[in-house]
């Protein structure tokens, strides 16, 4: 994409009869920022383009010279490489620096501000103090965002970001005060359930049947997301490990019941990961048999998910006809055989998350058992 908001500027100003000078008077700046930005030296921050925009009487596009159709293109090639790519944590330094530099080039353009904003809250690498230190920066540009987007969208998003990152900071230093009350404030800011997308739109929307079948399977499906994200905050906070084992069974049961056929759709890492969890607090407490039977639920499952193709339409009763893409798993790890097998062999590398329980996960008698010798060839291993 190319940008021609110096040769725009020019045109605009001469336009509207006036010098360098004169504008810069007006714009409150001096006339050798004028100079820079008509030679394509430098740029307006971004907070200064909707006010030269309306000076101008122009749309923002139109004043950095860019083609609606073309710059929409080149944006939505941007979004799906980083959509694609962003888990690869060991590449995050190298994405920002690519979103800073596509952002000099659009930096209007909020859908970038989005990942740029979290990519920069990322937290899986970082003490409290270098998320701390970090704090300046991210307050800036959330401020930014929320002042400036008018996509309640992103606004949402952002605000979502900002609390994990807080989260964040608490998870590694529980008694910082400033995050705990910054992150309650957010908190209590966001719209409640029954203000959601997901809620209003199955209620209020008047849509064709077709159209409203897939309305609601899409809020089902972030719905059962939500319900597992809260499920598993819910368990962290229960000392008595059979009790934990027993909310996770429950919650099996919830998911069995909208998926009775076990075409799970954008629940296959949930129920993938709440079996692999089972698994894990079983064996710790010693009860090998229902440890195992975990295990092999987790293996069957992982089978099935990598059997189906990247596109599938789901069969149960209440999702029967949804389309299901295995590239929009709704915030779950990956329920791949690789997962599993990264469970087995207690490796956390490559993105993948970590128990409650602190490592080694499999207690030396469960794995001295027979069954575990079995698992390698159950996962494809020679």
């Amino acid at each position: 994409m190319t940008i021609l908001f110096g040769e725009s500027i020019r045109r605009l100003r001469r336009e509207k009869g006036l010098t360098q000078e004169q504008l810069a008077a007006r714009l409150n700046v001096s006339f050798q920022t004028i100079s820079k930005w008509e030679r394509g030296e430098s740029c307006p921050d971004i907070t200064m383009l909707p006010v030269l925009a309306g000076f101008f009487g122009v749309t923002t596009d139109e004043l950095l010279g860019i083609d609606r159709a073309e710059n929409e293109r080149h944006i939505q090639e941007i979004l799906d490489y980083f959509y694609d790519n962003f888990r690869d944590m060991g590449r995050w330094e190298e994405y920002r620096a690519a979103l800073q530099e596509a952002l000099r080039h659009n930096p209007g353009e909020f859908r970038l501000w989005g990942l740029h904003f979290g990519l920069l809250t990322s937290i899986y690498f970082d003490s409290a103090e270098s998320l701390n230190a970090r704090l300046p920066e991210i307050l800036s540009v959330y401020d930014m965002i929320l002042e400036n987007c008018t996509v309640e969208a992103i606004r949402s998003d952002v605000r979502g970001t900002m609390c994990h990152f807080y989260s964040g900071i608490l998870h590694k230093s529980p008694e910082d005060g400033a995050a705990a009350q910054a992150l309650e404030k957010i908190v209590s800011e966001l719209p409640g359930l029954y203000d959601t997308r997901q809620y209003v739109g199955p209620m209020h929307l008047h849509r064709g049947d077709a159209e409203m079948k897939k309305v609601c399977q899409e809020s089902i499906t972030d719905l059962l997301a939500v319900f597992g994200g809260t499920v598993t905050h819910l368990t962290n906070r229960i000392d008595d490990e059979r009790e934990d084992i027993a909310v996770r069974r429950s919650m099996l049961d919830v998911l069995d019941a909208v998926c009775p056929d076990g075409d799970y759709g954008g629940s296959w890492g949930c129920v993938v990961m709440l079996w692999e969890f089972i698994a894990v607090k079983s064996a710790q407490l010693g009860e090998f048999d229902e440890a195992f039977d975990a295990l092999h639920r987790a293996v069957g499952l992982a089978l099935a998910y990598d059997a189906l193709p990247q596109v599938s339409v789901q069969t149960s009763p209440m999702m029967r006809g949804y389309v299901f893409d295995k590239g929009a798993q709704p915030g779950w790890p990956n329920p791949s055989v690789d997962g599993v097998r990264r469970l087995i062999h207690e490796d956390i590398s490559g993105g993948r998350y970590a128990y409650p329980a602190e490592l080694p996960w499999w207690p030396e008698e469960f794995k001295a058992d027979a069954r575990f010798g079995e698992m390698p060839a159950m996962l494809g291993e020679h």
